[in-house]
């Protein structure tokens, strides 16, 4: 379950208003949600066979069912769905006595920002468990796989542990004159190795604990006492669940010299020396492993070099390839031997670095950074001088894929914006001062203050289009605001601190103004251009805004029906008769209503009684879930069909894949916004006659 993915939520609760306020709780947390009030058990019974739910939020009694026999009815069926208690009152004994009857956590009284953070955290610790299944289902399968694999290996493998044979094939087997591999349980390993290689074979084992490969040429012993030349291997591993080490014996022959050779070769990159990318992922993956097991730590270096496309077009391919291989030698020198470097892309490098403090790995990567920008490559005559961005990034027992972190890195890399620095990746923590420190609740208040007051906010469009050909010029405004650094923050970073420094209405007023601005100089210059402008719940229950509206339009000589004012879903259920007046207040204004976000609150239907928007447009969830399900394409259909009954016009956010267009048209969807067809632009100058959809 993705933060895209939309939370499959139960609720018992006997009040529907409240039901809907935690619906709107993780909305406001950007989650999407697909709810269900339960009504009885029997009802509680059939939800639960008949899908699969990620949450369940509970009182502790209503509708005749109990939290406690909610959660028994779950534990009977062996369903994994988190429980949290909703107690009334504030009593810490209540968490204890929710937590005994087997919730999860106790959210006390009108706490909601507790129950927000509670909540995040069990979908968040559902999800994991869900991998950790998937991932053991597959490690099953695999398993069963390699172990087909070893019986019937043409290479002599045996797992050995502390020394001792755990298994062995039966190629191992007869490599040493065995019948049956059974044969060597209680057989060390060292038994194998002629008496004159036995202490070099405890150092070949003290170097393997410590650099994790190792390959090494002994005298081996056969069970008739012959001696057998052989090429040792030795790799971690596991084996019935047990931490071993992997063996692979191979005789020499007159061949192994040049098998060497080759795949020395095929692990280089020819044009430096250096380890090539296959190579070193696969040194990567190793050592994401390792973190993981938490057997040790790395850091990652992703060096890029600053500008070389201007030393390839100065110098030319060759002599571009000259400077590039003089520079790879500079920076090997300057690592020590155990680091693993390769030549990652054209003009990047990368290192592995066997530590887990950053301060060492910083100081190596400057030193890199200092070196390379006082050397000279010198070739054909003429002085290069070059310089170098370097990301780091850190592996350790939480360390995400190989692909991850090479991605971290890159990020910190690209992020040092006039080249020449090191810079680790640091984890989002949006938004961010100028001093590099969080932003607080107080800073962004004052930040939204300062863009009200200096106009400094900035508006983008992002196109809302006919799926039916028709060529209406429709934008939806989205608003941004700059930090002091130029970062462009989304609403759902300064929204809440607005909201609590009470600036919603000014905001709303202040993105209207500029939005009827921009439409009229659009309009002037022969478009027929509309927007859809969001306005939050604090307008909308604000008496005096749509006198405020009228006065606005006639001001700008724009047409009534340009400007299509949006409301969210959740905030039109929250406050359903100031949205039914702010509708029809609209209406006799002949402006356009639209609501966004719909599909998500427990019945959305239950809105049109009360509202008549000339749009709706559904949640950007449904689009991404009909990619893959069939049940969630018809879901999708029938609810667009039942819109339009009612003589709407239906559009839906979120589409960033071509696949689901299909489904969209099937389902006679009016309108599409998202990525796919267009990220949020700086002006109105999408082509609206074009049809690459």
């Amino acid at each position: 379950m993705t933060e895209k993915e939309p939370v499959k939520l139960l609720i018992l609760e006997a009040s529907q208003n409240r039901a809907e306020e935690l619906i709107v709780l993780l909305r406001t947390a950007g989650r999407a949600t697909r709810a269900h009030q339960i009504t009885s058990l029997a009802d509680l019974v059939d939800k639960l066979k008949t899908r699969q739910w990620d949450l369940l939020l509970a009182s502790n009694e209503a509708n005749g069912l109990s939290a406690q026999q909610a959660i028994s009815t779950i534990r009977e069926l062996d369903i994994d769905i988190p429980v949290i208690l909703l107690a009334e009152g504030r009593e810490i004994e209540s968490i204890t006595e929710g937590m005994k009857i087997g919730a999860l956590d106790v959210a006390l009284g009108d706490d909601d920002e507790r129950l927000g953070l509670i909540i995040r955290r069990e979908l968040q610790n559902l999800e994991n468990r869900r991998l950790r299944r998937r991932a053991e289902v597959r490690l099953r399968e695999t398993a069963r796989r390699n172990q087909l694999l070893l019986d019937s290996s043409s290479a002599a493998i045996a797992y050995v542990h502390e020394g001792m044979h755990i298994y062995t094939n039966n190629t191992y087997a007869e490599l040493f004159g065995y019948r049956d591999p059974d044969d060597f349980a209680g057989i060390p390993i060292i038994d194998l190795i002629a008496v004159e290689d036995q202490e070099t074979f405890k150092n070949f084992l003290k170097s393997f604990d410590h650099h994790g490969e190792d390959v090494e040429e002994f005298a081996c012993v056969a069970s008739d006492g012959s001696k057998i030349i052989s090429s040792l291997a030795l790799s971690p591993a596991t084996y019935d669940g047990e931490a071993c080490t992997q063996v692979i014996f191979r005789s020499i022959t007159d061949e192994s010299e040049l098998e060497n050779r080759i795949k020395e070769i095929s692990s280089q990159d020819l044009l430096t020396g250096l380890y090539n990318r296959p190579f070193f992922i696969e040194k990567l993956d190793f050592a994401v492993d390792q973190a993981q097991d938490g057997q040790s730590s790395y850091v990652f270096f992703y060096i890029s070099i600053d500008d070389f496309s201007r030393v390839r077009a100065e110098a030319g391919i060759s002599n571009a390839d000259l400077v590039l291989g003089d520079l790879a030698a500079l920076i090997r020198r300057l690592t020590d031997e155990s680091h693993i470097m390769a030549r990652f892309g054209d003009d990047v490098f990368t290192l592995l670095c066997k530590t887990g403090d950053k301060d060492i790995a910083a100081a190596i990567a400057e030193e890199i950074r200092s070196q390379v920008e006082n050397h000279l490559s010198e070739v054909s005559g003429k002085n290069y001088r070059l310089s170098v961005s370097i990301g780091l990034s850190l592996i350790t027992e939480n360390a995400p894929t190989s692909e991850e972190i090479i991605s971290r890195a890159h990020k910190a890399a690209e992020g040092i914006i006039d080249g020449n620095g090191v810079s680790f990746y640091q984890a989002e923590q949006v938004p961010i001062g100028e001093n590099g420190k969080a932003l607080t609740s107080d800073d962004i208040k004052a930040l939204v203050r300062h863009a009200i007051t200096d106009n400094s906010f900035k508006l983008v469009f992002q196109p809302v289009v006919s799926l039916h050909g028709d060529e209406d010029e429709q934008f939806e405004v989205l608003l941004r605001l700059i930090d002091d650094d130029g970062h462009e923050l989304l609403p759902g970073q300064f929204l809440g601190p607005a909201e609590g420094a009470g600036l919603l209405e000014k905001l709303d007023r202040w993105v209207i103004l500029q939005s009827i601005k921009s439409l009229s100089a659009h309009r002037a210059a022969g478009s027929k251009a509309r927007l859809f402008v969001n306005v939050t719940y604090k307008s909308m229950t604000d008496d005096t805004f749509l006198p405020w509206i009228s006065v606005a339009l006639k001001a700008a000589r724009l047409p009534s029906d340009t400007i299509i004012f949006q409301i969210h879903e959740n905030d039109a259920t929250s406050y359903i008769k100031y949205a039914t007046k702010f509708s029809k207040g609209l209406a006799q204004l002949h402006c356009k209503t639209s609501i966004n976000h719909f599909g998500c609150s427990l019945n959305p239907f239950n809105l049109l009684k009360h509202l008549t928007p000339d749009y709706v447009k559904l949640d950007g969830s449904f689009a991404q879930r009909i990619e893959k399900s069939k049940e969630k394409q018809k879901e999708l259909i029938d609810m667009v069909k039942s819109l339009q009954s009612t003589g709407v016009l239906t559009a839906i956010s979120g589409v960033e894949n071509p696949v689901v267009l299909s489904t969209l048209w099937q389902a006679g969807v009016n309108f599409i916004q998202g990525y796919y067809i267009s990220p949020p632009l700086d002006n109105m100058d999408y082509d609206f006659a074009s049809e690459d959809l």
